[in-house]
């Protein structure tokens, strides 16, 4: 693949030692194609987007009365925006945010999903924007970096689920993903910020009764309404800012074509009448009217009502349809190179457990601690691990800096579908992943965790150190290194 062609970016992770050194040296830069805004909607969200190279923004991060759905509840937001700002930029900028903190502990910005430096004024999440402080985030979002949905949100340890859940959380968009695809780049995109906000005391009755204790918003509001053209269709860009709860989206009447996941291509489109989206995950869906008419958007696995108008289903907004859509939308997808004939440098066992008389959870038998390093991993590695849930829970294990290949999951081997940052461990049971450790930019201290943010407050993180080869140090019995084979 000639560097710019459509998909470069892809294979800028999984590049060899020498072609490694080649791009840390600056002698070899895969670059995108020229820089394009995607034509989307943002849903009435306010937006920072970069200019001649350079994304400035100064998010004030406070408490904040949100009123959904003729409700009111104690929340939080940038800039006084419960569904938060988003941030545009493009492959290649430089970004510099100026982050104020009011609200009463101490916060930080996680850029997730994104391949930036976890070092110094970058994704680092040693940094504790103390109340009443301020920091500076200046950091370069690579050349090569993939176009796509991320997001930002506050990963204070201890406080990430109470923070996530009142709203300390908005939308990014590295502009330019349908411009890599045969078939989007005509579509009209909308972004759909989806946030739950749980009262974990619900005393107020109203909120008790219909809601369950639990609003669900897109975009901040109640009532979401989109109109398709006759014979049309839609990019859908949706993504889960939730703490804890999976969505399970549905609309019966229309048509969904999973393309992207996580910010990144599918390796084909993937025709579905519902999709789930992870706490944490992106999901790219192209919408289609199977019939004319108004059809309802609905959660699968939320409690509304009682009596009888309880259901274990919520209808969170409508989609207008002026005629059924024409199958003739041609999605070719940019080509992806896996990672299923490379060589594994080590393969691990990460193993999800937990006290829950204690409400403790562990990364094998370990509550976190910022001050422990629990691997050091040279980069240049491919590595396979086995992430086992050895509870009756549900974990997710998610990564930063690097996405992942989705290989095994309770032993059935799974195709090659594309790279992801989140993925669901089903309970007693295990996934089998393989982890490009290959990008200089990740360099430094990077963490993973169940993204379930209250299992990650209460000890289901570990540390990860990527360090430039011959500065490992790595001696653990648990872990095999430099076998090609699995133990």
């Amino acid at each position: 693949m000639q560097p710019g062609a459509p998909g470069a970016w892809l294979h800028a992770p999984l590049l060899s030692a020498a072609l490694l050194a080649s791009v840390a040296s600056g002698a070899l830069i895969l670059r995108p194609p020229a820089p394009v805004r995607d034509p989307i909607d943002l849903g009435g969200l306010p937006a920072y987007s970069s200019h001649d190279g350079v994304l400035k923004a100064t998010l004030v991060a406070a408490p904040l009365r949100v009123t959904i759905g003729g409700t009111s509840f104690p929340g939080a937001g940038f800039n006084g925006v419960y569904a938060g700002p988003v941030l545009r930029a493009h492959p290649g900028d430089r970004v510099e945010i100026h982050v104020v903190n009011h609200m009463p502990d101490a916060i930080n910005l996680h850029y997730h999903g994104m391949r930036i430096s976890p070092l110094g004024h970058g994704d680092n999440m040693q940094v504790a924007i103390l109340p009443g402080q301020a920091y500076d985030y200046d950091f370069l979002i690579p050349p090569n970096h993939p176009p796509g949905l991320f997001w930002y949100h506050d990963h204070a340890f201890e406080a990430a689920e109470r923070h996530v859940n009142a709203g300390l959380s908005g939308a990014i968009l590295i502009d330019g993903f349908a411009a890599h695809y045969t078939g989007l780049e005509n579509l009209p995109q909308k972004l759909l910020v989806l946030k739950d906000w749980t009262d974990p005391a619900c005393t107020d009755e109203t909120l008790h009764k219909i809601w369950h204790c639990r609003i669900v918003s897109i975009n901040g509001g109640m009532g979401w309404q989109d109109l398709l053209p006759d014979g049309g269709a839609e990019l859908w860009r949706v993504n889960n800012e939730g703490a804890n709860l999976t969505l399970h989206l549905s609309a019966p009447g229309l048509t969904f074509r999973v393309v992207g996941r996580d910010g990144l291509p599918a390796t084909e489109p993937q025709e579905t009448d519902h999709v789930d989206i992870l706490p944490a995950a992106r999901a790219d869906i192209v919408v289609r009217a199977a019939t004319p008419g108004t059809h309802k958007l609905l959660v699968t696995n939320v409690l509304t009502g009682s009596g009888a108008s309880f259901s274990t289903e919520r209808q969170i907004g409508t989609v207008t349809a002026f005629g059924a859509s024409a199958d003739n939308v041609d999605i070719q997808v940019p080509p992806q190179q896996g990672l299923r004939d490379l060589h594994i440098d080590a393969y691990r066992t990460i193993r999800f457990t937990e006290d829950s008389g204690r409400d403790e959870f562990f990364v094998n038998d370990k509550l976190y601690d910022p001050a422990r390093t629990d691997y050091q991993i040279p980069l240049g590695s491919v590595e396979e691990w086995t992430v086992r849930n050895e509870t009756d829970d549900f974990h997710e294990f998610h990564i930063h800096q690097t996405s992942f290949d989705v290989t095994e999951i309770n032993g059935v081997a799974k195709p090659f579908t594309g790279y992801v940052d989140d993925v669901s461990v089903p309970t007693r049971g295990e996934v089998k992943v393989r982890i490009p450790f290959t990008d200089p930019i990740i360099v430094g201290h990077i963490m993973f965790h169940c993204h379930v943010l209250k299992h990650e407050d209460h000890g289901m993180m570990a540390m990860v150190e990527v360090v430039q080869p011959g500065q490992a140090h790595i001696c653990r019995p648990a872990d095999t290194q430099g076998s090609s084979a699995s133990p």
